[in-house]
């Protein structure tokens, strides 16, 4: 311990004695270890971290229905999950439901909507969530269907609602033309039970018909799908015991209900490995880790640069370290101080790196995600992060000063005490290979960096199947107010003669699957004269449209027509499909005329579409089927204008018609289509953005690290230079020199590099568009890197050809 004591004041001492030394090193490595611990608190808040606010976290899981060969993930009915409840009580202690609701709200007479939520009254007490105010609900509100108008309030709901009232519980709102009496509040920690955002506000599964209008006795249809299930381990019960369970579940539903499972099953995922979605899982562990590794490239970059300092302060102490061994100092001993000195500086760093981690984090806690859902990252210093940035920071020391400590205790002690330059060549060839590393390690990072700013290129000019320019999109769902049916159809008939008479209005239309949202719908078909396969599934992706909808959207018809007026509840059912769904079904065949069975009825194929974006921008094409709205019946769409100019223009007189319509009827997410596309784009941007930011750095990193390497090297070599100048050596020459010895190093890190890279580049194939290798990316990474350290090579190499040599040669 005393001896520890002793180095660390040799250490204070020497960091006092050189600040400017000391304030460059810790301003390095503050960069990278900041940077690091904001994007491992990311990962943490996203990944790593349990689910907020509910207790034993671990004993939870989340379950999910299947079906062979296309959906690993898919949610459940209302009776499903009742049969999850009621036969799996020797491995669940329970299990619960509850599913997304958009809901029109209006407290104190200001209508809006919302995104709330449905669950079944053992919800709260499944997770262990406790009301912070009132209560939550009890077994009471899931008995009977829509007689239970109350409402528990999120956190962020009743400020938003409420504004924090404390009176707020008992009071009114009214939800979808009905009052609902407000129950309870639950505490700030909980956010639901998937991290994805938070409802405003939950209500009773029991009132679901009520707030999912249209859509039929949902309580009824074992197929209708649309429930997340959340369910808590027994006592001694392990994951394995419980999927044995499930498949035995599933062969006993099948014996009851063998059309509606006759290829499902169901799929149990532990509570910390589902992530905001198990569906997005690999996608989010493959993002998240390229961001992290590429800002421990960052933090290498850094410790290459700082190392190069060591090595240049080790040349002043040489003398220093020569006379200590002379007289008896064992080497281990200083090789012990000079890490003292090391990690103290990297302390400090780690220090200095928290405030940039914490400005990081504050800054993306700051940012507005285009969402129709509460959601906030909610990143924080949290114990695990602080440990990770104690290890970081230690990892650190070890790593920039371990090498310079091996390198100055081993010096020539004859010139070294004589006090003459260069200790040997171990310290030159020492320095090159700093600066073939950080060469190798700048291409890679950059090389990522360019390859994410390309993806996001691609992602902006890829075919949708649809024209984005031009384009206002709003929510709106009037059967939410207790519209009848008629009554909806002459609402949406008004709302589109009076859009239509407006000068700047091109086109109108109408769907409730807008492309490219966060979710999707799909119903079962059946095609006469097609068998299919064992396990071939027959859910087919479907949207219904009102007439005016692929024109506003810009999308061509290829074969037939699409929807008209007369495609109305008293014809004939219609369909639209897209060339997909024709090149599965009826390959090299007019599809015109042909039937598909959906939802028990006949549907006649009329036209044919492109295929288009449906889920995601990166998606193998996908089968899609348009149905009319007219003939389906459903009350919830999104209103499609296509506009002449600039769309967010046309928003105040979108919401005055509605207003002059229903001044209760809210209307929601009014936005440009490309404003909507933002949540597809909004992976491809962070990364670009982030991985585009770190780019910079490192680039900077590299030729700050190059330039103090070549200036270094310079100044060891000033006899030489000073003798070939004295001899009659040009100044161009010591210039060619100099740039031809620096250069090679720099096409030597670059070779390695760009190999790395490529194989960096295979492994990214999963998180980019259109594969990992990009020619020009490849070609202009090396082309830019390479002209930043020419730069640095000829600055200190033009003014080492400037040199005196008398006065040189006279110092030495």
């Amino acid at each position: 311990m005393s001896n520890l004591v002793h180095d660390l004041k040799c250490a204070v001492r020497l960091l006092v004695k050189q600040p400017l030394f000391s304030a460059i090193v810790i301003a390095t490595l503050a960069l990278g270890i900041g940077l690091n611990t904001a994007v491992f608190s990311a990962i943490d808040a996203l990944i790593l971290a349990p689910l907020p606010g509910v207790q034993a976290p671990d004993e939870l899981l989340q379950v999910y229905r299947t079906w062979p060969g296309s959906v690993a993930y898919g949610s459940n009915s209302i009776p499903h999950f009742q049969d999850l409840r009621d036969r799996s009580k020797d491995v669940f202690t329970g299990v619960a439901a509850w599913s997304w609701t958009p809901m029109n709200i209006s407290v104190s007479g200001r209508p809006e909507r919302v995104m709330g939520a449905v669950a079944s009254a053992n919800y709260f007490s499944l997770l262990g969530v406790a009301a912070e105010r009132g209560r939550v609900f009890g077994p009471e509100e899931d008995v009977g269907r829509g007689g239970h108008q109350v409402a528990v309030l999120s956190h962020t709901g009743w400020k938003r609602l409420f504004g924090g009232d404390p009176g707020a519980v008992g009071k009114t709102i009214v939800l979808d033309g009905q009052a609902y009496s407000i129950l309870g509040i639950v505490p700030p920690d909980f956010k639901g039970s998937m991290p994805i955002g938070t409802p405003v506000l939950w209500v009773p599964l029991s009132q679901f018909n009520h707030v999912n209008p249209g859509s039929g006795d949902r309580f009824e249809q074992r197929g209708n799908n649309s429930l997340y299930v959340v369910a808590r381990l027994a006592p001694g019960v392990s994951l394995a015991v419980a999927n044995q369970r499930m498949t035995a579940l599933t062969t006993e539903l099948k014996e009851i209900y063998p059309d509606e499972y006759r290829q499902s099953g169901i799929n149990l995922v532990l509570q910390g490995k589902a992530g905001i979605h198990p569906m997005l899982r690999d996608a989010q562990l493959g993002l998240t880790g390229v961001v992290m590794a590429v800002v421990v490239m960052l933090l290498l970059i850094a410790c290459v640069n700082v190392a190069n300092l060591f090595l240049a302060r080790a040349r002043d102490r040489s003398r220093e370290m020569a006379v200590r061994l002379s007289i008896g100092a064992r080497r281990s001993v200083l090789i012990r101080q000079l890490l003292t000195e090391s990690l103290l500086l990297s302390g400090i760093a780690g220090v200095a790196g928290l405030l940039v981690a914490m400005w990081a984090i504050k800054l993306a806690n700051g940012i507005h995600f285009p969402f129709d859902i509460d959601f906030t990252p909610d990143l924080k210093m949290s114990p695990v992060v602080l440990v990770f940035t104690l290890g970081v920071s230690v990892v650190t020391g070890i790593l920039f000063g371990l090498a310079p400590a091996l390198q100055a205790t081993r010096p020539s002690l004859v010139p070294a005490l004589k006090g003459e330059a260069p200790a040997g060549t171990g310290r030159s060839r020492m320095s090159r290979g700093l600066v073939v590393a950080q060469m190798a390690l700048s291409i890679v990072l950059l090389v990522s960096a360019g390859l994410f700013l390309r993806n996001l290129e691609a992602a902006t000019t890829i075919d949708k199947g649809f024209v984005s320019d031009n384009v206002l999109v709003a929510e709106i769902d009037p059967g939410l107010q207790g519209y009848s049916r008629a009554r909806v159809e002459e609402f949406y008939r008004n709302l589109t003669q009076q859009l239509t008479a407006l000068p700047a209005v091109r086109s109108v239309g109408y769907s409730t699957q807008l492309p490219l949202s966060l979710g999707s719908s799909d119903w079962g078909v059946s095609i006469p004269g097609y068998t299919p396969g064992p396990d071939e599934n027959m859910s087919i992706l479907v949207g219904h449209v009102r007439r005016g909808y692929f024109d506003a959207m810009t999308i061509p018809t290829l074969q037939g027509r699409v929807f008209t007026e007369q495609d109305d509840s008293l014809t004939a059912p219609a369909i639209v499909v897209n060339r997909r769904f024709v090149e599965r079904f009826w390959p090299n065949q007019n599809p015109v005329g042909r039937v598909v069975r959906v939802g028990g009825r006949d549907h006649t194929v009329i036209g044919v579409v492109p295929t288009g974006k449906y889920f995601s921008l990166g998606e193998e094409p996908k089968a899609f089927m348009y149905l009319a709205q007219a003939q389906t019946w459903t009350t919830e769409m999104a209103v499609v204008i296509r506009t002449a100019g600039d769309p967010t223009a046309l928003g105040p007189a979108l919401r005055r018609i509605v207003a002059a319509a229903d001044p209760d009827l809210p209307i929601a997410n009014v936005r440009s289509m490309q404003n909507h596309l933002g949540m597809t784009l909004l992976p491809a941007r962070v990364a670009s953005a982030t991985l585009g930011i770190f780019g910079v750095l490192g680039l900077i990193l590299a030729s700050i690290g190059v330039y103090g390497v070549m200036s270094h090297t310079v100044a060891q070599r000033r006899r030489e230079i000073g003798i070939r100048v004295a001899i009659g050596a040009a100044g161009s020459a010591v210039v060619r020199l100099l740039l031809r010895e620096g250069m090679v190093l720099v096409a030597i890190g670059t070779t390695i590099g760009l190999g790395l890279a490529v194989v960096g580049s295979r492994l990214l194939r999963s998180v980019l568009l259109e594969g990992g290798f990009d020619p020009v990316t490849f070609t202009l990474v090396p082309v830019i890197l390479g002209a930043v350290a020419l730069l640095a090579i000829w600055i200190p190499a033009r003014r080492a050809a400037a040199v005196n040599p008398v006065v040189v040669l006279r110092q030495e």
